[in-house]
């Protein structure tokens, strides 16, 4: 289901991941997600390794290039394959998810594990364009979307705040001029669809700590304010 959402990372001091997800970003599924990754101790310290060595936001020049090349592996197999310009749609055929997943909207939550797991190994591995290879690289290409919390169509935002050792759920908006106090998405840029009098909702804070001793994803979801 379209459930559009951010995964985000802030750690000393500063926003060091914002994915986009197009899909499935309700408590249920993403937030769920994101709770069982940090249920593991080993996730978040590799989680942090990745971020400081593994992880570069490429140049606007650079990111074009790489859809480029998605778009001409898609065309590929179109060709070869015979395949309908419909079933683009589908991730097995989806150039971008295949070459340069950490820039599809389809990967959401599986950005933590992508991360950590070349935080374990010292890099990552993604597919050649013909498909038959892999090819160790060194550094993730990111995309930050980070504006995109102060959008009225973001129905939520999950943030992993590295130096507090907090989880953060945001699910729908609140009126700006009703906050009391400071919030964490004040000095965002808002969007240009009327959304500068919003901010994202604040629906439940987690520590790390007590994210360890859940014993279910019921007793995650049940502290979210709107349950």
């Amino acid at each position: 289901m379209g459930t559009r959402h951010l995964i985000c990372v802030f750690w000393k001091g500063q926003w060091v991941l914002a994915q986009y997800g197009q899909w499935d970003g309700d408590a249920e599924f993403c937030g769920v997600k994101v709770y069982r990754f940090l249920s593991v101790a080993q996730n978040v310290e590799h989680l942090k390794a990745g971020l400081e060595h593994h992880v570069y936001c490429p140049t606007n020049a650079e990111i074009r290039s790489m859809w480029i090349e998605a778009e001409d592996w898609d065309e590929a197999k179109h060709k070869a394959m015979l395949i309908p310009l419909y079933v683009y749609l589908h991730p097995k055929f989806d150039g971008i998810n295949v070459l340069y997943p950490s820039l599809s909207r389809g990967t959401s939550h599986k950005i933590l594990s992508m991360i950590a797991r070349a935080g374990r190994a010292g890099g990552w591995e993604r597919s050649y364009p013909e498909g038959s290879e892999l090819i160790q690289e060194t550094k993730i290409p990111l995309q930050p979307e980070l504006h995109f919390a102060r959008y009225s169509f973001c129905e939520w935002v999950y943030v992993i705040d590295l130096d507090k050792e907090v989880l953060e759920v945001y699910g729908g908006h609140e009126w700006k001029d009703k906050i009391v106090g400071s919030h964490r998405f004040e000095d965002v840029r808002a969007g240009e669809d009327g959304s500068e009098k919003l901010l994202p909702a604040l629906r439940g804070s987690y520590t790390f700590s007590e994210l360890f001793l859940y014993k279910d994803n019921e007793e995650f979801l049940r502290k979210l304010a709107w349950r």
